[in-house]
């Protein structure tokens, strides 16, 4: 509970002890815990002001008032690491000096278990101080392709751009999921045949799955170089090209007759939100389910919507309304 003020468990015993009871000895301590060296958690705990000795003999200790003890000891590993930070721009100019002379096949790391991939991932997004880009494509790492760390990152301000698969948008649960991002904030697009999972942050570090297995548990590291550069280029082209993602909310159409679903599907938010399921790649059935109709209202307000625009095919749809300012 108490291990990141740097208590053993031990010490949290004893502490807790004295939280819990009145004032006591070291000899009386002994009786309420379970752990040795109670002497020596004491001392640690005097020294982090967690305790205080009442004036007499037998020396007898007395917890401090958390909330106090507490706010003291936080504010102290705050600057501890608040000075760590000032270290890492330090050893940061270090490691920049010493890049100049790594060889040209030392930009590129390779990650082939599922944990590291996992833990990189995680470190490159939370590096990133002005925005992450990326591409998302199946198969996922655990199977649900989400990302909490970016519901973190976004309240901070941290940007981030999306290009999504279609097939990706195919998986129960992840047009709501994207949906959620979007409205936090993400700047989402979707595409056919995005060629590869990657994330970018800030321009400076990217990770690409190499999908060798269903699993997707390898990926590469890439160092700022030519070859980031490359793939920063291509996000920016698919970016370019694919079709913003737009949700309304959840059950915009809550009537199941046709008469209800055609009045609400010519409403001009509606009929934002059909486009943007549209153009995301779902299905008559999850259109259905995400508009609140019946699913042959939903197959028949497509029909409708895509005569409309002269498209033939549903992707077609999208790319036709996102010209016309539909999107």
């Amino acid at each position: 509970m108490l291990d990141a003020l740097g208590l053993t468990s031990g010490q949290q015993e004893v502490y807790l002890a004295l939280l819990d009871g009145a004032p006591a000895t070291a000899a009386e301590l002994r009786g309420r815990v379970t752990v040795a060296g109670v002497t020596a958690s004491l001392a640690v705990l005097e020294t982090k002001g967690l305790v205080s000795r009442l004036p007499g003999r037998p020396v007898r200790y007395q917890p401090a008032r958390p909330d106090m003890a507490m706010e003291v000891l936080v504010r102290s590993q705050e600057q501890a690491l608040q000075q760590v930070r000032v270290l890492a721009a330090g050893l940061m100019e270090r490691f920049r000096a010493g890049q100049k002379a790594v060889s040209s096949t030392e930009i590129v790391e390779t990650v082939t278990t599922r944990e590291g991939t996992v833990q990189r991932l995680a470190q490159l997004q939370r590096s990133a101080r002005h925005q992450v880009s990326a591409f998302d494509r199946p198969p996922y790492i655990g199977g649900a392709g989400t990302n909490d760390i970016e519901s973190e990152l976004l309240p901070t301000g941290v940007r981030y751009r999306c290009v999504y698969d279609r097939t990706g948008l195919e998986l129960p649960g992840r047009p709501a999921a994207i949906r959620d991002l979007v409205a936090s904030g993400e700047q989402a697009r979707v595409a056919a045949g995005v060629p590869v999972k990657m994330f970018i942050a800030d321009d400076r570090i990217g990770l690409i799955s190499l999908e060798r297995s269903p699993t997707s548990d390898s990926a590469l590291i890439i160092h700022q170089s030519s070859l980031l550069d490359t793939l920063i280029a291509l996000f920016e082209e698919v970016w370019a090209d694919a079709v913003p993602i737009r949700f309304g909310p959840p059950g915009t159409g809550t009537g199941t007759g046709a008469g209800t679903a055609r009045t609400s599907a010519r409403h001009p938010a509606d009929r934002g939100t059909l486009l943007g399921l549209l153009a995301a790649g779902l299905t008559d059935e999850a259109i259905a389910r995400h508009m609140g109709w019946h699913p042959r209202t939903a197959q028949r307000r497509v029909r409708e919507l895509m005569a409309e625009l002269g498209a033939q095919t549903r992707f077609q749809a999208g790319l036709q309304a996102a010209r016309r300012g539909w999107l």
